[in-house]
C-alpha cells in the first residue's frame, strides 16, 4: 500500500503483539511471539520488554509469560464507549431488561471477521453467561453471530468458515457448512436468530438485527437465559419484545424501509 512507506516496522510489530495477546485465551510466551511475527528471540524480548515498560503488557516473573495489562483494556473500554450505536441501544436494552430481569441482554457488532460483544446487562441470577464486553463469540453457533453474518456475500461466508471452522461446542452445534448456510438463510428471511443450546448447554438465546438507513445490519441485540430461569417457551415468548426493541433502535439509526 502507498502508506506503508510511513510505517515504522518496530511499532507495527509491537501493535501486532498486542493484537496477538488480545486475541489469545492464554498468556503469551516469547516463543509464541517469535513464531507469530517471524522474529528472533532477542527482538521479541526487546519488544515485549518495551510493552511492559510502557504499561500495555504485564509479565509474570514466575512463568515468564506476558499478558495484556489493565492499561490496554482501558483503551478497549474507551473505544467501546465511543460507539454511537451503543449509546442509541443501551437505554432500550435497559427497558427490555426491566421486562425480563431473569435474562442476560447483549449487544454485538461484526468487526474484522469477529463477533465482538460491546455491551451487556446481566441477569439477576447466577450463573451468568460469559459474553462480557470485549469478548468475541463464535459466529456459527450463537444467535448474535448468526444475525451478524446472515447477509455476508457467499464468498465472504466461505472464507469465514474456512478461517474459523465450525467447532462443535455441544451436540446441537451446527458443524456442516451447508446446514449453516440453510440456517443463515432462515435467519435472513425471519430477521431473527435462535441458539438453542448450540454454544452453552442449557442456555438459550434469541437475537435481532439493528439496521442503518441503508438497511444494512450494523449490530445485533440478544436475550439469553439458562433454562433454570427461563424455559424455552418463555424465551420464545420474549421474541416480539426483542424484535420491537431492535426496530425502535433501528429507527433511531435511520432505518425506515419496511419492517424488521
Amino acid at each position: 500500500m502507498e502508506n506503508d512507506k510511513y510505517n515504522i516496522k518496530a511499532v507495527m510489530r509491537c501493535l501486532k503483539i498486542l493484537d496477538l495477546a488480545a486475541s489469545a485465551d492464554h498468556p503469551l510466551s516469547i516463543n509464541e511471539v517469535c513464531e507469530a511475527l517471524d522474529i528472533n528471540i532477542n527482538m521479541a524480548f526487546r519488544m515485549l520488554s518495551s510493552l511492559v515498560s510502557s504499561g500495555f503488557m504485564v509479565k509474570d516473573e514466575r512463568t515468564g509469560l506476558y499478558a495484556v495489562s489493565l492499561k490496554a483494556l482501558q483503551l478497549s473500554r474507551n473505544a467501546l464507549l465511543s460507539l454511537d450505536i451503543r449509546k442509541l441501544t443501551m437505554p432500550y436494552l435497559e427497558l427490555l431488561w426491566n421486562q425480563y430481569p431473569q435474562a442476560n441482554l447483549n449487544m454485538a457488532v461484526y468487526h474484522d471477521g469477529e463477533i465482538l460483544v460491546i455491551d451487556r446487562i446481566d441477569s439477576q441470577h447466577i450463573p451468568r453467561t460469559y459474553f462480557t464486553p470485549g469478548k468475541t463469540v463464535p459466529f456459527h453457533c450463537t444467535a448474535l453471530g448468526k444475525i451478524l453474518t446472515c447477509e455476508l456475500p457467499g464468498d465472504e461466508l466461505d472464507a469465514l468458515i474456512a478461517q474459523k471452522g465450525l467447532k462443535s461446542f455441544t451436540e446441537k452445534t451446527i458443524t456442516r457448512a451447508e446446514a449453516l448456510k440453510q440456517e443463515l438463510a432462515r435467519v435472513r428471511s425471519e430477521h431473527l436468530a435462535r441458539d438453542r443450546e448450540e454454544y452453552i448447554l442449557k442456555d438459550n438465546c434469541n437475537a435481532a438485527p439493528i439496521c442503518n438507513s441503508q438497511g444494512k445490519i450494523i449490530a445485533a441485540i440478544s436475550l439469553t437465559a439458562f433454562e433454570t430461569y427461563m424455559s424455552v417457551e418463555e424465551i420464545e415468548a420474549a421474541i416480539p419484545a426483542l424484535q420491537n426493541t431492535a426496530r425502535r433502535v433501528s429507527a433511531l439509526a435511520g432505518y425506515q424501509n419496511g419492517m424488521l
